[in-house]
């Protein structure tokens, strides 16, 4: 691993093979967390609208949201509730998650290759917030800070009463403390890790206090990268007033880091007890054991958390791979109806057999739950689908309309300018189109709309034809001749239909003498109507993209 993210599938793989021989792990679904620089947690802000209508929003807005390019990246959200903006209305503030598919999708594979079918994908420090979150007293309401120093990233977030505002990721930890030792003490990484954790019991010789030495510098930048994580927090808008700070993970137990972390951020800092509000069932290790693995049971006890739906949840398993996980649970199903079906010869086995059945049983009973459950929120994206093509339908009629009443008013006055006689001139000209009602479908056209679906036609084509309003217009123009017969020539050519089809009933409504530069002119008011000619072509060209 690196950063959170696997570089060498193969190694995963074969560890997570081991611990299932050491502890006896069965096939189960499992949640995985992940936590990584390049993981994108954001918080936005949207219009109140459904479930449905803010997943079809995100997904138009996610180019804008985030820096991955959206088809290389896997996205989903959490709405964290909803509040009145500076205006009255009402907002909701909403948890944006986003990761480079492929990453995820490694990672996906390096479990399941071990044989562990992969239920969801969820963010580790979404995780420790479910795990660790405690209420503050009335007198000091506020946020709490929640830093994970693991061996790869530190992971960070802050929350307000268990509800994330803050999420990030830091790509400097533990690994870092490790290679100094190493450089310092010129041995292997693995030995230095073993040193460091030396360092942890306190057991000082020379060569720990060598070590010791070795990472001041590097854990001096990591904790001032954590403040300046906690500054940022604290810089946004609206922010609560941060009340302390929760560390936890391996690197939590270096002695005087929750002292010099407190200095830096000037809130107490303290180590992380998840015990004092969870019950440890049989984890397979004596009571006696249970100190020494408080740093690591907060993201692992959160994922769980988050496959009962508790707190701020999601998921970034990649669709394909969601479709894998369905196909698997189907198989299993299937296996286990022969297997009940059989199940009438063997009743003379052992009784720990049998409740072991029974547990299989009901993991197949919650499989074919979730099952359903995915096929709802499939559905569900299907009727938000269903909505937004209604919604664009609806555009495209509108703008169908529109088009169906427009004028190339640039190139109308080119072909005026080319119609006209050379004795006349234009001092102005005013053009309108009125939109009627549209006109009501006729049964035949209906009809056709109909059948043109049938045969895999464009329905909505036929319902903007059935609409098309009625086009209407005028226009004016006032323009000058070097004499009345130049007037007479201008209303002969752009008055014939023949010569000038745009124009209906073009006519003369005044025409005086005037003197312009000691010479006799004629001033002339002309007005007219608009005809079909006069529509552009922008209609057709409209209904040609939406054939192709």
């Amino acid at each position: 691993m690196n950063e959170g993210e696997i570089v060498d599938e193969a190694a995963v793989t074969e560890a997570i093979v081991r611990l299932r021989e050491e502890v006896d792990v069965r096939r189960v679904d499992v949640r995985l967390g992940i936590a990584s620089p390049r993981v994108i947690v954001r918080q936005v802000e949207m219009p109140l609208m459904t479930p449905d209508e803010l997943a079809s929003a995100l997904e138009f807005q996610a180019g804008e949201l985030i820096p991955i390019p959206v088809d290389e990246a896997v996205i989903d959200f959490a709405i964290l509730g909803t509040e009145a903006d500076d205006d009255g209305q009402e907002i909701m503030k909403v948890l944006l998650a986003a990761a480079q598919r492929a990453s995820v999708s490694r990672l996906v594979a390096a479990v399941e290759a071990a044989g562990l079918p992969v239920a969801a994908v969820d963010l580790s420090p979404l995780a420790l917030v479910r795990a660790l979150a405690r209420p503050l007293t009335d007198e000091h309401v506020g946020a709490e800070g929640i830093v994970s120093f693991g061996g790869g990233v530190t992971a960070i977030a802050v929350h307000e009463a268990g509800v994330p505002r803050f999420v990030r990721v830091l790509g400097t930890a533990g690994r870092e403390l490790t290679e100094a030792i190493a450089a310092e003490l010129s041995i292997p990484p693995e030995s230095a890790e073993a040193v460091k954790r030396q360092l942890v019991t306190g057991a000082g010789d020379e060569l720990v206090e060598r070590a010791r030495a070795a990472i001041e510098r590097p854990l001096a930048l990591l904790l001032d990268e954590v403040r300046s994580s906690v500054d940022y927090y604290r810089n946004q808008p609206g922010a609560a007033r941060l009340m302390r700070v929760v560390v936890t993970g391996g690197g939590s137990q270096l002695p005087g880091l929750p002292e010099r972390l407190a200095t830096l951020v000037g809130v107490p800092v303290e180590v992380a007890h998840p015990r004092d509000t969870l019950r440890i069932g049989d984890i397979r290790f004596p009571e006696s054991e249970y100190p020494r693995l408080d740093p690591y049971l907060p993201a692992a006890v959160g994922l769980a958390l988050g496959g009962a739906g508790v707190g701020t949840v999601v998921d970034l398993l990649p669709r394909q791979s969601r479709s894998r996980a369905q196909e698997s649970r189907s198989r299993v199903l299937a296996g286990a109806a022969i297997g009940a079906a059989a199940l009438l010869g063997v009743l003379a086995v052992p009784t720990v057999v049998a409740r072991q059945q029974v547990d299989d049983k009901r993991g197949d009973l919650a499989a074919v739950e979730r099952e359903t459950q995915a096929l709802q929120r499939e559905i569900a994206d299907l009727a938000s689908a269903q909505q937004l093509q209604a919604q664009i339908s609806a555009l495209e009629a509108g703008l169908g309309g529109l088009l169906a009443t427009d004028v190339s008013w640039v190139g109308l006055m080119e072909d005026v300018a080319r119609t006209m006689p050379d004795g006349v001139w234009l001092t102005s000209f005013q053009g309108q189109v009125t939109l009627a009602a549209p006109a009501a479908p006729s049964s035949s056209r209906s009809a056709a709309g109909e059948d043109a679906d049938e045969d895999g036609g464009s329905t909505r084509r036929a319902a903007t034809a059935a609409v098309t309003p009625a086009f209407s217009g005028t226009v004016s123009f006032e323009g000058g001749a070097l004499d009345y017969p130049s007037v007479a020539e201008w209303l002969e050519r752009l008055g014939d239909p023949e010569a000038f089809p745009a124009f209906d009933g073009l006519w003369v409504s005044n025409a005086s003498q005037a003197e312009t530069d000691g010479r006799t002119t004629v001033e002339f008011s002309s007005s007219g109507s608009l005809t079909e000619a006069a529509r552009s072509d922008r209609i057709e060209q409209f209904g040609e993209q939406e054939e192709r």
